[in-house]
């Protein structure tokens, strides 16, 4: 059994999670250098996230992924200088910001439960309003739309009665009303640093998690090639490593080799 790690969601649901690895972070790093959120995202969905799991919880539990596994801070660059600001703190602001807007309702003798939509980046409209649809009874038929391929989905849907359409946007409103500009973190003046919010049915969701993923994918090829020849030579263990692991390691050889020529130093000196 691999290691894995509980997360309690803002919804109160709680999920395991297993050690994000070096040889995933590296095709992370590539779908977030490449700009491809639709990749980047169906990568999450295959290792992480559950199908019926909303947005405002894959949000927050892909940021403490990347808190546990990568590093607890993410720096954000200014015109002049870095701020280094603690993802803690940015979940904690998802967590005082999450409002549980589950609803129901009857059309036409069909009972709806519509939530927040369970998609991590959609590609059209119609991709948002099927992924808020939470379960569509019918008599004593009660169908769970996650469950469904976009097939099944979409047939069902061509049968609803049009004013489904009509609860379904006006819930996709409720929603843009309480949850289109999330603060997630405050301006400090002093740092230089502006109020940075994010809405919770936008693309930019995905487009955030890239941002806080990404790095320098040279340098993770250095790092690599350190571990491979120098750290660790003919071992591939570096990929089997999370990215905090190898961090860590790749400090104690450094701090060796800084310590080792220092008293080699001392040595020529006598």
């Amino acid at each position: 059994m691999e290691f894995n790690v509980e997360i309690i969601l803002p919804s109160g649901r709680r999920c395991r999670v297993e050690e994000l690895t070096n040889r995933e972070y590296l095709s992370i790093i590539k779908f977030a250098q490449n700009e491809d959120y639709i990749g980047l995202s169906r990568f999450f969905e295959s290792r992480y996230i559950e199908p019926d799991m909303h947005i405002f919880d894959r949000f927050y539990l892909l940021i403490y992924i990347r808190m546990l596994f990568i590093d607890s801070s993410i720096t954000i660059n200014l015109e002049d200088k870095q701020v280094d600001v603690e993802l803690n703190t940015l979940l904690n602001k998802l967590e005082e910001n999450y409002i549980d807007l589950e609803t129901k309702f009857n059309e036409g003798g069909i009972e709806v439960t519509l939530d927040l939509p369970c998609v991590s980046y959609y590609e059209s409209v119609d991709d948002l309003f099927m992924t808020t649809i939470k379960q569509v009874k019918i008599g004593n038929n009660v169908v769970i739309f996650n469950t469904l391929t976009r097939e099944e989905q979409q047939q069902i849907m061509d049968n609803l009665p049009v004013g489904i359409f009509t609860h379904i946007k006006k819930f996709i409103q409720t929603i843009s009303d309480n949850l289109l500009d999330v603060p997630i973190i405050d301006e400090n003046k002093a740092l230089g640093v502006q109020r940075i919010s994010i809405d919770i049915i936008g693309n930019g969701v995905m487009q955030f998690i890239a941002s806080i993923f990404s790095t320098n994918l040279k340098s993770f090829y250095n790092l690599i090639y350190m571990f491979q020849n120098t750290i660790m030579p003919g071992s591939n263990l570096f990929f089997d490593m999370s990215p905090v692991e190898s961090q860590i390691i790749l400090n104690i050889h450094s701090k060796r080799v800084k310590d080792e020529n220092e008293r080699l130093q001392k040595q020529n000196q006598r």
